[in-house]
């Protein structure tokens, strides 16, 4: 008997863990399509769906409030009836109370035992015939206002307990945040909330992303009633490969197909994007190891297959890492040590379980710790320095001081590895201080050999600005190197200033006040919140080299970079690319009025003697161009033939011609020379010309788009001149003159928009 009544509960236990994964998997799907939804109504109708679909409920509808709040108008229902049932329901004539039993308004409405109470009292006509005996209402808000409500019934009773209401409670409060979002008016506070959205959801998958992973998997590993928890990391070990060989667009085409795969193996388990060739997966109280180890080789079976790409079968090569919580140590020790597992060179088979004895960097980690002690002393630290350059002027106006270590026992150490290392063993406020002086007392240096002066930027981590007096360091090094505090600039992260925001900021005061001025970091990569960027002294703000490596061609890039300026400049802010390498990207970014970049495209990191002598040779990009702009026309056919007869009688028009016939290279044209006008062939072998010119539209929406072709599927032309896409269809052969007329037509236009869209420049702070 004992035994009956212990298999019961267990299996109630296992009931009500698959139970939670469901809601889990339910909530997840929810934000992958927030992410996706531009309407509310698609909203809506979605989210009904979904949690019907993963939450096993008998009914599920939202509606609205009418303006005078007496009546609750449904607008999407799933399950068990229609929407036009719902709303013949007698009775429909007030918004459920939310809050029946805490007397708290706006609180959840929740019955548990009987749909007879008052506030489900819309759903009587129903009770007989549906069997419903529970029940729950949220609310939905606009701007913090009730607007609305998701409801919820069941058949069976007593089924909302805390952790179902929670997970519900959160599916409306994210159907809320959605609608905040979709129904923002200006752009700078819609790309802030995208921003801060995006800070829990990979933007090309819309998977929960690693920061919302370590939350889930710190939640599950408190819950009393779990006993172990095993995280399982999936390792694409060609990605990396693959993008650089392929180029960077076909990582989200991967990705993608990852993540769909992933999803179908790992039905109702909590999974996520932790980074771009890694996806993680939480598995709560498994039967064995064995379990584990099959659930392992089942994801492996399923990413191992062939990604097609233009004829071509890719492998990505997926590899597993298994570590378990509590065995292996705290929720994100565990999470950790199975990246670890996942990421060791050259290992066999499918999957790896943790070892703490297994894992060499871990050995590797110690040693350079031991001989990172010693570096100071043996003199192993050097700094270089990266140019700055002013976008208008094509000088060099700052650089930025960064630390390189060459051990006398390892080598060249990438930063990457030996700052981490400063940070945990508490160097790095020694380090910290030896890189301000020395980059001080190389710039006065650099001044007193008749060098023109300009500013030194030095990072400072977030362990070495709250744990010392950083005034009273800063001021130490600046009397001792006897610079000028307005040629240090001190360079902050995001996530720095939110660590402490108000001590922060306070200091950033004091420290400006005494002429230095600052720069925040990585920025778009944390939270990138406008309330507490304008509270910031900052001279300017460094757009983080991911959202520039693809911006030529990714218009969500793009368009987050444009975002980016935009508020920047709105706030006085002047705006610095990060990780510039192309001249595709250097015109990107000209043109976009950004003011100033840095990267390999005008020099790598130069050692001290290296950089003065760039400064003495007086080395510079072109200057913006002055005065008016030429009428630039890009041309894309796949033709040589057509592109030499265009340009031949095009240019005597007066138009300045560039012209490729590549797609792919006509995003770099784009970039580089920012034509008002561009002409492209429909049949091209990369993208068809109406798919070339839709993304034309979104990376710059000024320029004016015409296809000239001897071929036209017709529904895709009419589709793209109803969305935008194109201006004029023109087929081959032309009429010079009709085309002439045609391309003197756009250029109208386009320089009507310009002059209408002019965006204004941050000049620099003398």
């Amino acid at each position: 008997m004992a035994s009956s009544e212990s298999d019961i509960s267990l299996n109630q236990v296992q009931a009500e863990l698959e139970r939670l994964n469901r809601l889990y998997a339910m909530l997840s799907q929810v934000n992958r399509t927030i992410i996706r939804t531009e309407a509310p109504q698609e909203l809506y109708q979605a989210a009904c769906r979904i949690v019907i679909e993963s939450g096993a409920f008998a009914l599920v509808w939202i509606g609205l409030s009418t303006p005078d709040r007496n009546e609750l108008v449904p607008v999407a229902v799933a399950g068990a009836t229609t929407l036009a049932e719902l709303k013949r329901i007698s009775g429909l004539s007030s918004s459920p109370d939310m809050s029946p039993r805490t007397g708290s308004p706006g609180a959840a409405a929740i019955v548990n035992t009987s749909l007879d109470e008052q506030q489900f009292s819309y759903l009587r006509g129903m009770i007989g015939s549906l069997g419903l005996q529970a029940g729950c209402a949220f609310p939905i808000r606009l701007d913090g206002n009730i607007i609305g409500a998701l409801n919820i019934a069941a058949t069976e009773a007593d089924l909302f307990g805390d952790a179902e209401l929670s997970l519900l409670n959160e599916v409306a409060d994210d159907i809320s945040f959605a609608l905040d979002v979709l129904r923002q008016k200006e752009k700078h506070m819609a790309m802030e909330s995208k921003m801060r959205y995006l800070t829990h959801y990979d933007a090309q998958t819309g998977m929960p992303s690693r920061a919302l992973f370590e939350d889930r998997l710190t939640e599950i590993c408190k819950q009393s009633s779990i006993k172990s928890v095993t995280v399982l990391i999936v390792h694409l070990r060609r990605y990396h490969d693959i993008a650089q060989m392929l180029g960077p667009e076909v990582g989200p085409l991967i990705a993608r197909t990852m993540a769909t795969r992933l999803e179908s193996t790992l039905n109702a388990i909590p999974i996520a994007r932790i980074n771009e060739s890694k996806f993680g997966a939480i598995l709560q109280d498994p039967e064995g190891l064995d379990v584990v180890e099959e659930l392992a080789w089942q994801i492996h079976r399923a990413l191992s297959e062939a990604i097609k790409l233009d004829g071509k079968d890719l492998f990505l090569d997926p590899f597993v890492g298994i570590a378990a919580y509590p065995h292996d140590g705290a929720p994100l020790e565990v999470l950790k040590h199975a990246m670890q597992a996942a990421t060791i060179p050259d290992s066999p088979g499918h999957c790896r379980f943790f070892c703490a004895d297994m894992d060499q960097s871990s050995r590797l980690r110690i040693n350079l710790d031991s001989a990172l002690r010693l570096a100071l002393e043996r003199q192993e630290f050097a700094l270089h320095y990266q140019p700055q350059v002013d976008l208008v002027s094509g000088q060099i106006i700052g650089a930025e001081a960064l630390l390189r270590w060459q051990s006398r026992d390892y080598g060249a150490i990438s930063p990457q590895d030996f700052i981490p290392l400063l940070e945990d063993n508490g160097m790095i406020a020694e380090v910290g201080e030896w890189v301000l002086r020395e980059a001080c007392m190389t710039a006065k240096q650099w001044q007193q050999a008749g060098l023109p002066p300009f500013r030194v930027a030095v990072n400072l981590s977030a362990k070495q600005f709250h744990g010392d007096d950083i005034q009273t360091m800063v001021k130490r090094v600046l009397d001792v190197t006897r610079l000028d505090p307005k040629w240090l600039e001190l360079e902050l992260t995001e996530s720095l200033v939110l660590q402490n925001a108000e001590n922060v900021i306070n200091t950033m005061h004091e420290l400006k006040s005494q002429g230095i001025s600052f720069a925040l970091d990585d920025f778009g990569t944390g939270f990138s919140s406008l309330s507490y960027l304008q509270r910031l002294p900052v001279a300017r703000i460094k757009i983080d080299r991911s959202f520039v490596t693809n911006i030529t061609s990714n218009p969500n890039d793009a368009a987050i970079v444009r975002a980016v300026v935009g508020m920047a400049h709105s706030l006085g802010i002047r705006v610095i690319a990060e990780g510039v390498e192309t001249e595709g990207q250097l015109g990107f970014l000209r043109g976009v009025a950004c003011e100033e970049i840095q990267g390999y495209f005008f020099s790598r990191p130069l050692p001290m003697d290296e950089f003065a002598l760039l400064l003495r040779e007086g080395r510079s990009i072109p200057p913006e161009p002055a005065g008016n702009p030429e009428r630039v026309l890009l041309l894309v056919d796949d033709e040589p033939n057509i592109l030499s007869a265009l340009t031949r009688s095009l240019r005597r028009r007066g138009f300045r011609i560039v012209s490729t016939t590549s797609t792919r290279e006509g995003f770099d044209l784009l970039a580089m020379h920012r034509p008002g006008v561009v002409l492209c062939d429909q049949r091209m072998p990369e993208l068809t010309g109406t798919e070339f010119l839709r993304r034309v539209k979104q990376l710059y929406p000024d320029t004016v788009r015409m296809v000239l072709s001897g071929y036209a599927e017709l529904n895709s032309v009419i589709s793209a001149v109803n969305q935008g896409a194109i201006y004029k269809f023109l087929t081959k052969p032309w009429e010079e003159e009709v085309l002439f007329q045609s391309i003197e037509d756009a250029f109208r236009i386009y320089e009507l928009n310009r002059e209408k869209n002019k965006l204004p420049r941050i000049h620099p702070i003398d």
